[in-house]
């Protein structure tokens, strides 16, 4: 079942050729530019070639004369300064930018990180009250903080200054800090608001320096794509700048990351920083101390990195082994019989671990389609705590902001929350959750909007064309890498990858060349690539390199077919296991719904025929039809996405065959002996040829067709005046056969030629 609504790609016009000419690179270039809202050849032409130069003035930033003057002071009168940061990856890099820089100008500088666990998330009052009471004398906030009025007023009662630099949204009332940071400050004038935690930091290290301080655009880079910012402006430049910065680090820390990790320096891009080097660095704060990733990304002791590199590798294994097993557990809770039929999902466990759980609740909205809170505690006696994310167009904080006073802790938005609340007042948020899907009109498992990019022929994905893409990169929030939609001529070579098996391979073919195609968790999808000859693939172009060899990648996002996902469960005999669906099991004839009604549960049970029918999606034929008739009917009642084909019949009707000429004649000559024969004793006549009465039913029909019997009056009269005809001369006998053929065709014929026939109904 393909995961997006798919729109066609916008095709290439003249504007995208006059600009392709104008700025000299391939059309298809020249329209992905337009598409992004780059029309002009200087807007083109200066998002293609991003420069250290196109870096804003940082001291257009609000405070930050303010901000630089108090730090230089603090420096110059050899005051403690404290950086409070943050225990994600943008907390982490910022931290490390913030502390860096102090101690190169010659600070007494120290940081903190919060611990998710005992400290929370952001300032926390008694931290700043150890911090002040522990001799520190100016606090610098980084990627927090604007949130900190109690923190802040305690801080000035006791003549402790702080400096806020931060990027998240602002409250209504700031805090009293002596300076605030920040690139959407009310009524700032500074030209790009959507920084990271790690860029404001990186900003402030380039007003203190006076210069560009190239040597932290690596940190400021996997700060700004850890984050998700929109990789345009200025964090385009960070994170180009940055990108090339990680290709050949002499950061000890990085160094020996790449090396615990596997990455070859040369090969890193956006995604190694998505991928590799952000979840570890996150993997810190949610499973230990994120004062280890600063300690990492800043020594100078080799030692100390290779030693401190394997602490964060073992840490994001713990991490992704702690999320496979609660994800499992939280998968079987929602597919149990007190949430199934839940247009969303509050899943509670004991002893999960805290900082797992909105990993786990994203397992769960993308595994169901439905919004799903995960809850955990450590003893009955404990408030839940816990995480949510959403799936579709549900807006998740507006469903649980009003109840808000139901909660102990409560924030987030429209795509997650974060959450505690009592175990009395869990059914409340369970309701309010299902109440807000009624009145959102949300729609579990419907599919988000998506669209492709560009169309592309197989012998297209070349490395040429992976170079004329690849001046767009890097790629991100805002800059995506393109999408492709391919139409393949051949699909090969289907299999699944991965311990676990949950990833897809295989080759997608062309006229004149093949091309290895990757979908990670996308084995549920293998299905539907075999031996099909209608479908399109959407995904986007990779390169893999392996031995020494580089060479184009597709890797698949979705795959839609054009007709639904047909599975062959065809046997002769009923197996339990083909009932457990959660499908809508279909039957053609009624006999076979009521005799098999014992096999299904609480599965919907209806005929083919049944205008309900138009409802589901997913279909099961239990029974096979017993002409092309009824298989039309369905066919024009439901546009199904997935059908399992069973075509259960009985021995009996398995074993249903024509009468032999033979038989023909001995009924002909017995009629022909009688001359008339009254419809009472037509039993008796079948015993004499050994029939059962509807084979003998269905000869009489034949020879009325033929002219061989007639009626007359309430007696089957043998006509003397008979023209001899072939039996395949009558509509009955043809009927007879092509219902025998068509039946054999359902039951014991290929695959191939059941599925093209179906393909054929479902179109």
């Amino acid at each position: 079942m393909n995961r997006f609504t798919w729109t066609a790609p916008h095709p290439i016009t003249q504007e995208d050729q006059t600009l392709a000419a104008a700025i000299s690179q391939p059309v298809t270039v020249a329209h992905l530019l337009r598409t992004r809202g780059l029309t002009t050849a200087e807007a083109a032409e200066h998002f293609l070639a991003p420069q250290l130069t196109d870096l804003h003035d940082p001291f257009a930033l609000h405070d930050m004369t303010k901000a630089c003057d108090r730090i230089k002071q603090a420096i110059t009168a050899g005051e403690k300064i404290t950086i409070y940061g943050d225990y994600d990856a943008d907390g982490i890099t910022s931290t490390a930018i913030m502390q860096e820089t102090l101690d190169n100008l010659g600070a007494d500088v120290h940081f903190y990180i919060p611990n998710r666990f005992t400290d929370g998330y952001g300032p926390n009052l008694a931290v700043y009250k150890y911090l002040v009471e522990t001799g520190t004398q100016l606090i610098i906030t980084v990627d927090n903080g604007v949130t900190g009025h109690d923190e802040v007023a305690y801080c000035n009662d006791h003549n402790v200054d702080v400096i806020i630099t931060d990027h998240h949204e602002l409250p209504e009332t700031l805090p009293e800090a002596t300076a605030i940071v920040h690139a959407r400050y009310p009524d700032s004038t500074y030209p790009f608001g959507q920084l990271s935690g790690a860029g404001v930091a990186f900003k402030v290290a380039s007003a203190l320096m006076d210069t560009v301080p190239v040597d932290l655009l690596n940190l400021a880079a996997i700060g700004t794509i850890a984050d998700v910012m929109p990789l345009v402006d200025e964090n385009r430049v960070i994170a180009t700048y940055g990108l090339q910065q990680l290709q050949k680090t002499d950061r000890l820390g990085l160094q020996a990351l790449y090396q615990v990790a596997q990455i070859a320096p040369e090969t890193i891009d956006e995604e190694t920083v998505g991928f590799a080097l952000a979840p570890r660095l996150n993997a810190l704060g949610r499973v230990d101390d994120g004062t280890v990733g600063v300690t990492l990304l800043t020594t100078f002791d080799p030692d100390e990195a290779a030693q401190l590199a394997q602490q964060v590798d073992d840490t994001n294994s713990t991490r992704k082994t702690w999320v496979k097993q609660m994800a499992d557990t939280a998968l079987r809770q929602a597919q149990d019989a007190d949430h199934a039929a839940r247009r969303t999902l509050v899943i509670t466990g004991e002893g999960w671990h805290e900082g797992v759980l909105g990993i786990v609740a994203n397992h769960v909205a993308e595994a169901t389609g439905k919004p799903t809170i995960v809850l955990s505690r450590e003893k009955p006696t404990d408030d839940y705590k816990g995480s949510g994310r959403t799936a579709g167009d549900y807006n998740l904080f507006a469903a649980l902001n009003p109840q808000r006073d139901a909660c102990v802790a409560f924030g987030g938005h429209a795509a997650a929350v974060g959450l505690t609340v009592s175990a009395a007042n869990v059914p409340a948020l369970a309701q309010a959750m299902e109440d807000a899907a009624v009145a959102q009109d949300f729609k579990p498992g419907a599919k988000p909007a998506q669209t492709a990019d560009l169309s592309v022929a197989v012998d297209e994905l070349t490395m040429t064309f992976y170079d004329q893409l690849a001046v767009l990169a890097p790629f991100g929030n805002t800059n995506p890498r393109p999408i492709l939609a391919v139409v393949p001529d051949l699909i090969r070579g289907v299999q699944t990858m991965g311990q676990t098996k949950d990833h897809l391979r295989c080759q997608i073919v062309g006229t004149k060349q093949s091309v290895n195609t990757v979908g990670f968790n996308l084995a549920a999808m293998g299905p539907s690539l075999v031996g099909t000859d209608d479908v399109t693939l959407y995904g986007t172009l990779q390169q893999n390199t392996w031995n020494g060899k580089t060479t184009v990648q597709f890797q698949l996002l979705d795959v839609v077919t054009a007709t639904p996902l047909l599975n062959d469960w065809r046997s002769n005999t009923l197996q339990r296991s083909q009932f457990s669906l959660d499908a809508a099991y279909v039957f053609f004839q009624k006999a076979y719904a009521k005799r098999l009604s014992n096999y299904l549960q609480d599965q919907p049970r209806i005929m083919f025929d049944d205008p309900q029918i138009r409802q589901y999606t997913k279909l099961v034929l239990v029974d096979a039809p017993t002409d092309l008739a009824q298989l039309q009917t369905l066919g024009q009642n439901v546009t199904p996405e997935q059908v399992w084909v069973i075509f259960y019949a009985s021995q009996a009707r398995r074993d249903e065959a024509l009468p032999g000429k033979k038989v023909f004649g001995q009924v002909f000559n017995l009629f022909k002996a009688k001359q008339r024969v009254a419809p009472k004793d037509l039993p008796a006549l079948a015993a004499q040829v050994r029939l059962d009465v509807p084979s003998l039913r269905f000869i009489i029909q034949v020879f009325f067709d033929l002219g061989f019997l007639a009626m007359a009056g309430d007696m089957i009269a043998f006509q003397a005046d008979l023209t001899p005809q072939a039996l395949t001369a009558a509509p009955h006998y043809q009927a007879r056969v092509q219902q025998i053929q068509f039946a054999q065709t359902l039951q014991t014929g290929s695959w191939a030629k059941v599925r093209a026939l179906l393909s054929d109904q479902f179109h």
